[in-house]
């Protein structure tokens, strides 16, 4: 009986071990799959992936409807690439792009096709974005001395059409703000803390008013008066004839937007993360409203309310006659540059973001989203004319324009709203 249990107790010994290794090598050997992605397959399903996700972002949020230009969806038109990208921003007119390139040229592009017209290149570093003139376009530059050290700075005047230069003026340091013009007059803020005006023929120094400190502030013309701030944290307005102080306002930190005017008020945010608002006539103050960091891009009066970004990476709405808070919307990356308004809807373009966004005045809703590519950051502040939206990134210049009109786009607003009402069948 044992023996016969033993024969049995072997000869199942012996089909285990002569099992495993065949389950082994099926193991070994796994069922075939599907044939591996070629590289193009799976880069077109990411490019498929990012589009859709592109498309989605797009799309206004729900109920939200706009007229504004800025809610028609983007198309790139062309690019400008290059390895010397500035962080000064484009300057363009109804024909041509300027543009600052790293190591001290300007280019003019075609505003349609983006072919390159001419270069210019004025010596030294460009110190402050191109102003463009009725003729002429002018470039300021710091000069740079063979030891590397500071050598003063120059303003040209170039011809639009050729890039060739009208007249050159030297000063003693770089003008470092953005050159705004006026009648027959160049108004910049300089290294040396002054602020300045120049006859537009020839750069003669026609006045010049001393502040505290660096002159970075771009200065908001009018007839009445000239309105600048200073990083010493000074307002300060001025008559247009002479130069002579009309009145300051001291602020808590540098001032480097232009200020916002109505018939009663100047609107500037500061360094010290407040947004305040003067009297126009005296420059004393009506009140003060405070975000969370510095605010260095100009404030915007659109109807009842002040739009304003701040390096806390939020939008704010305040209401104009108390600064109150209306609404406030973050984005991802810190705003130094000022809302663009068109109509009821304002673009919005983070610092070193890889897009833009459009919101709506009212209530802050997004009604619209531009993607850039991949590793594209945007680095001076954009600009939008007509239909075309200009990006300067550091990879180059981006040009996009709107796809569709105005009336599709409130079309698609509303249906999205229709179908939010609209019960489930």
């Amino acid at each position: 009986m044992w023996s016969g249990f033993n024969r049995r107790r072997a000869v199942r010994i012996s089909l285990l071990s002569l099992c495993v290794p065949l389950i082994g090598l099926a193991n070994s050997n796994p069922k075939p799959e599907s044939s591996p992605q070629t590289r193009q397959q799976r880069k077109a399903e990411a490019k498929q992936k990012a589009g859709h996700e592109a498309e989605q972002e797009s799309r206004p949020e729900a109920g939200a409807a706009s007229t504004s230009p800025l809610a028609l969806p983007f198309k790139r038109a062309w690019q400008y690439l290059t390895d010397s990208a500035s962080t000064l921003g484009p300057t363009l007119d109804d024909k041509y792009i300027y543009l600052p390139i790293a190591g001290g040229r300007v280019i003019c592009l075609d505003r349609q096709s983006g072919s390159l017209l001419w270069t210019s290149e004025p010596g030294g570093i460009v110190s402050a974005p191109v102003a463009v003139g009725e003729n002429s376009v002018y470039i300021a530059t710091l000069k740079i001395a063979d030891d590397g050290s500071e050598a003063g700075g120059s303003l040209h005047a170039v011809d639009k059409g050729t890039g060739l230069t009208v007249w050159l003026k030297d000063y003693p340091r770089p003008f470092v703000s953005p050159i705004e013009l006026g009648g027959k007059r160049i108004y910049a803020g300089s290294a040396d803390g002054s602020f300045y005006a120049l006859g537009s023929t020839s750069g003669d120094v026609v006045w010049k008013i001393e502040t505290q400190d660096v002159v970075h502030g771009r200065a908001l013309i009018t007839d009445r008066a000239i309105y600048f701030g200073s990083d010493d944290g000074g307002l300060r307005a001025v008559e247009p004839e002479r130069g002579e102080i009309i009145w300051k306002y001291q602020a808590g930190g540098k001032i480097i937007g232009r200020p916002a005017l109505d018939e009663r008020a100047l609107y500037f945010g500061s360094g010290d993360g407040y947004v305040s608002s003067v009297d126009t006539q005296t420059g004393k103050l009506r009140w003060r409203s405070r975000t969370g960091a510095a605010v260095e891009g100009s404030p915007v009066l659109v109807g009842d309310r002040l739009l304003v970004a701040s390096f806390d990476n939020f939008v704010y709405a305040l209401a104009r006659s108390t600064g109150d808070r209306i609404w406030k919307r973050r984005l991802e990356n810190r705003i130094t540059s000022a809302p663009m308004v068109e109509g009821d809807a304002s673009l919005v373009a983070p610092l070193r973001g890889d897009y833009v966004a459009v919101f709506l005045n009212s209530d802050g809703r997004r009604v619209n989203f531009y993607q850039l590519d991949k590793e594209s950051e945007i680095v001076a502040d954009p600009v939008f004319s007509g239909d075309t939206l200009v990006i300067a990134t550091n990879k180059g210049l981006v040009v996009a324009r709107t796809t569709r009109s105005v009336a599709n786009s409130t079309n698609r607003g509303q249906e999205m709203k229709a179908e939010k009402k609209s019960p489930p069948r």
